[in-house]
């Protein structure tokens, strides 16, 4: 599979050949097979004056399986924005689709953002329709860096956040035990505890939700 910005300008080179009475599927239809499963492409006609009646729709989605992707996908289908996550719409599409479409070129951004919940992080590329007043349609192709769910806050003290750290860092039990001077037992326990508190299923689930919950508070920490 090619990479995101090897595709991105290829599709690139393909919109600055388009007319200006090409649809969208003539500028990316040589490049969905071409897309990793990490990447999304789509396209808004925005032919309406009220950015809200501008509909959404959706070409090709992300490819790996995911139970929140399956929610998110329930719940921003095929739909006019008015219908959409109003705060994700608000934020994540209208500004940045407006001044793609008052230029008239394409426009690479990332993205950080929330819909539904989620932090979602994402590198995007827009292609608005080439013409010479206001364009109606205008491509999305997206590729995914990280989708973090709401967080369960839990309480830790100063041995968990060790066993925490160390457990991110990919430390075995035993290893854990032996840096923190305590019984292996001990370490089992506690990091049973974790499970509970994260609402983990499993060891690997609990790394994952650690990773998740530390990434989240970085991103909040950002201005």
């Amino acid at each position: 599979m090619s990479s995101f910005n090897t595709i991105s300008q290829s599709l690139i080179d393909v919109w600055l050949r388009s007319s200006e009475m090409a649809d969208p599927e003539s500028v990316y239809s040589s490049f969905v097979s071409s897309l990793s499963i990490k990447m999304a492409l789509s396209v808004v006609a925005t032919g309406d004056e009220d950015p809200y009646d501008w509909r959404f729709r959706r070409v090709r989605d992300f490819g790996f399986k995911s139970h929140l992707l399956g929610q998110l996908r329930l719940q921003f289908p095929d739909a006019n924005l008015r219908d959409l996550d109003r705060g994700f719409v608000d934020e994540a599409i209208i500004p940045t689709y407006s001044r793609c479409l008052q230029v008239g070129r394409p426009t690479l951004e990332l993205v950080r953002t929330k819909v539904l919940g989620v932090r979602i992080g994402y590198e995007r590329l827009l292609l608005p329709q080439k013409c010479e007043g206001r364009p109606n349609w205008c491509i999305s192709l997206v590729e995914g860096r990280f989708f973090i769910p709401p967080s369960k806050e839990a309480k830790t003290d100063m041995t968990d956040d060790n066993i925490i750290q160390l457990l991110i860092e990919g430390q075995t039990t035993k290893e854990i035990a032996e840096d923190l001077h305590l019984s292996p037992r001990t370490i089992e326990h506690r990091i049973d505890k974790l499970k509970g508190r994260f609402e983990a299923k499993n060891l690997v689930h609990l790394v994952a939700k650690l990773v998740a919950t530390q990434m989240g508070h970085r991103e909040r920490e950002k201005p």
